[in-house]
This record gives structure tokens, C-alpha cells and sequence, in this order.
């Protein structure tokens, strides 16, 4: 099974091992890649991008595979795909997914990892954001943006998250602040800290950047992330949104879209039911 933008495999010793070894699962963790990824030029990315998902899907399996095994599986499928042959540094890059998966050894009984080791997305700090969205840009990325609260994840949550990513390529999600989500929430919320929340984001396929931000309002997020597309519910409507985030969604050029919700999930229903 070539990728989408490449000539058959024309061996036929390729084609028997194709054939014999994952071959309902490549096609599925390609459906799940960017469509960008799939143009010449940008074979480094496709190549990250795509043992990132096989390795993640060997996780998510629960398979219990040595990763030194797992890692030279992944290089010998790779092997047998015609866009990789030209890659110089395969290995390498090969190896920057496995040591972002290998686990940190805290150098001390006190000492925690660091916030931004997640299983995938990135939690970026505000100051990053101009030169991240940048580089985006650069790669030619539909940029899909969302904000909120996000406290107590629930399946509401994510299959917001799916629509919204459904629209582009790339999905941000800004976060609002523990100060902002206590001032829009009332007293006891966020029942879940800005830090962990972040995380538990960033760890979900959908979402491919996480950044909080401390205000109340997403204003000066939105205009360093400067969407493509922006995302809302449907507790939502064009005219609702807030004034300034209005006009800075105005002065990028973002598509505004309505993402349904599903009817009866949300965070404050949640509380509601421990409380009683």
C-alpha cells in the first residue's frame, strides 16, 4: 500500500511483506494524517507524523512490544514505502519519536517532569505563539482555533473537538486560566488545575497545539494564533461571540463556524450530579 501521492510498490518481495504486515492498519493511520502532508517536499513530516501515529496506536493497543523491536519494525515498514527511499536521515528522525515516548527520569525523588511531555500535541506558552503560528503558515496548515474552559474532559469535549478539527488540518485550543475560570465558573472552578488540563488535551489525537492563556476574554490569544477557521458551540452564535474577540477574529480573516454539541454533556452538569 503506497501512501496517496506515490507510485505502486512494484517489487514484488515489498509487495508480500506489504501485504502480510499491517496492512489494515497503514491505511487507517493515513487517514488520519493532514492531506498537506501528502505533497512533495514535505516528506521529513509525513515520515514523523506517521510513525508518531503507528507508535501511538501500538500504545493505545496496549501492546507490550520492546521499544528497540518496535523501532526497527517501524523503520522496515517505512523502508517499503517509495516517498521514504530518498530519506537520508530516516534513523534519525525515527529516533526523535521514540525519545519524546521514553518516559523522564526525574533527577531527583522531588523533582517532576516537565509540563509539555505529553503522548502527542504540544502546550505551547503565549510568547511562543506568534512564531509557532509562523511556521504553520510556512507549511501551508489550515489552522482551526478553539477556546474554553475545559474542565472535567468528558465525550461532549471530544467530539466538539473532532468536529472543529474536521474544518482544517491543525487544531489550537486556547485554555483559559485557573484566575479567568474561576471569575467566568464562580468559586471551586476549576476543579482541575490549568496544567493538568493542558496536558490531558494535548494528549488526545484531535488536538495538535494547546496554549493557555490568562485573561478572561481569548483576545490576545486570537491574535497571535491568527485561525483560519474559528471554532464555537452551539450554545453560540456569530452575533453572541464577545466584541473584542469578535473583531480580532475580523482583523485575520477567520472563517467563523458553528460546531453542534452534544445535547446533555457538560462540565457543570457534572458538578451538579457530585454534588448531590
Amino acid at each position: 500500500m503506497p501512501l496517496r501521492h506515490e507510485e505502486k510498490i512494484s517489487s514484488p518481495e515489498a509487495k508480500r511483506i506489504w501485504d502480510s504486515f499491517q496492512k489494515e492498519m497503514i491505511p487507517y493511520l493515513l487517514s488520519l494524517l493532514p492531506d498537506a502532508l501528502f505533497t512533495p517536499g514535505h516528506e521529513p513530516e509525513l515520515f514523523v507524523a506517521l510513525n508518531k501515529a503507528l507508535y501511538d496506536k501500538y500504545v493505545a493497543d496496549g501492546a507490550r512490544i520492546p521499544q528497540d523491536i518496535q523501532y526497527r519494525l517501524q523503520l522496515d515498514i517505512c523502508s517499503l514505502m517509495p516517498a521514504f527511499v530518498c530519506l537520508k536521515n530516516s534513523e534519525e528522525l525515527l529516533k526523535t519519536v521514540f525519545n519524546a515516548a521514553k518516559p523522564v527520569s526525574p533527577q531527583s525523588p522531588d523533582a517532576e517532569p516537565p509540563s509539555h511531555q505529553v503522548m502527542s500535541g504540544k502546550i505551547l506558552a503565549l510568547d511562543e505563539a506568534a512564531a509557532y503560528r509562523a511556521n504553520l503558515r510556512k507549511q501551508g496548515r489550515k489552522v482551526v482555533v478553539v477556546n474554553g474552559c475545559f474542565d472535567l474532559l468528558h465525550v461532549g469535549h471530544l467530539k466538539y473537538l473532532t468536529g472543529a478539527r474536521a474544518l482544517g488540518d491543525f487544531l489550537w485550543v486556547g485554555l483559559n486560566g485557573d484566575a479567568s475560570v474561576r471569575e467566568l465558573k464562580g468559586p471551586g472552578r476549576p476543579l482541575v488545575p490549568e496544567a493538568d488540563r493542558a496536558e490531558l488535551l494535548a494528549g488526545w489525537r484531535v488536538v495538535d497545539a494547546v496554549t493557555i492563556f490568562p485573561d478572561l476574554r481569548a483576545t490576545a490569544f486570537l491574535r497571535v494564533a491568527q485561525p483560519d477557521v474559528y471554532a464555537k458551540g452551539d450554545d453560540y452564535t456569530v452575533a453572541s461571540l464577545n466584541p473584542e474577540e469578535a473583531e480580532a477574529l475580523r482583523e485575520c480573516g477567520a472563517q467563523i463556524e458553528i460546531v453542534r454539541l452534544v445535547p446533555g454533556k457538560s462540565a457543570t452538569d457534572l458538578v451538579k450530579k457530585m454534588a448531590t
